[in-house]
C-alpha cells in the first residue's frame, strides 16, 4: 500500500529521518554506556556554557536521560504519532538546541570540539559547524512546512519488525563487553562500534515502509 503523490517530499523527509537518527549517537552512546560500564564511564556536556558530568549514572544523567527521551520520540514522531504538532515542536527543540549550542561553542566558548576517548577520536570542528549548522536550520524548517501539507498515514509492517529485533538484540552482547571489558580496551570498542552501527541502521526500523497520502481537500 504505497500512494504517495508527492514522492520528492518523502525522499526528502526519509533523509530528514536519517540525519535525526544521526545525530541521536550524541545520546545513545552515552546513555548505553553509563548503564553498561558503569562508574568507569565519565562523560560531560558543554550546554550554553553549563557543564554536565558524571561517571556511569551518578552525577547529572537525568541530562542524558532527558535527551535520550526527546531524540527517541521525535525518531518515532516522524511516522508514528498522528498528532503532527508534536513532531514539530520536538523537531524545533531537538535541532533548536543543537544549533543554538553549536554556534554558542564557536563563538563565545572553548570551539566545537568532538571527543571519542574509547576509539581515540578528537576533532575540531569550529571551522565546518556554522555553515553546516544554518544548512540545517533551514532544511529542518523546509521540513516542518512540507510536512504539514502532506499529510499520511503509515502502517506497521515486517519490515519495521525485522528492523527493531536486529537493533535489539545486539543489546546482551554489548552489556557483557561493556560491563565486563576494560575501559577503553577491544571490548569496549567493539561494544562502541556496534552502538554506531544501531544508529547507522536506526532510521530503518522507524520509517514508513507502507505509507498511504491523504488528500489535502478531502481532509479540510
Amino acid at each position: 500500500m504505497k500512494t504517495l503523490s508527492n514522492q520528492s517530499f518523502f525522499r526528502l523527509f526519509n533523509i530528514f529521518l536519517i540525519i535525526t537518527s544521526l545525530t541521536f549517537i550524541t545520546t545513545w552512546l552515552p546513555f548505553l554506556r553509563s548503564i553498561f560500564d558503569g562508574e568507569s564511564y565519565k562523560w560531560g556536556a558543554d550546554f550554553f556554557g553549563v557543564l554536565f558530568q558524571g561517571k556511569g549514572i551518578s552525577g547529572d544523567f537525568y541530562y542524558i536521560i532527558i535527551n535520550f527521551a526527546i531524540g527517541l520520540v521525535l525518531l518515532y514522531s516522524f511516522y508514528w504519532i498522528k498528532n503532527r504538532k508534536i513532531f514539530y515542536f520536538l523537531s524545533v527543540i531537538w535541532f533548536g538546541s543543537m544549533i543554538g549550542n553549536s554556534l554558542f561553542q564557536v563563538f563565545y566558548g572553548k570551539g566545537y570540539m568532538f571527543h571519542g576517548d574509547t576509539l581515540g577520536i578528537h576533532l575540531d570542528l569550529s571551522y565546518i559547524i556554522v555553515p553546516l549548522m544554518l544548512f540545517l536550520g533551514a532544511f529542518v524548517t523546509y521540513i516542518i512546512i512540507q510536512d504539514s501539507r502532506n499529510p499520511f498515514k503509515a502502517t506497521w509492517s515486517k519490515k519495521n519488525k525485522f528492523w527493531v529485533l536486529i537493533l535489539l538484540i545486539p543489546i546482551p552482547i554489548q552489556a557483557v563487553l561493556l560491563y565486563f571489558g576494560e575501559p577503553h580496551s577491544t571490548t569496549d570498542q567493539i561494544g562502541v562500534i556496534i552502538a554506531i552501527l544501531q544508529i547507522i541502521f536506526l532510521h530503518n526500523a522507524l520509517k514508513g515502509y507502507e505509507v498511504e497520502k491523504f488528500d489535502l481537500k478531502k481532509i479540510v
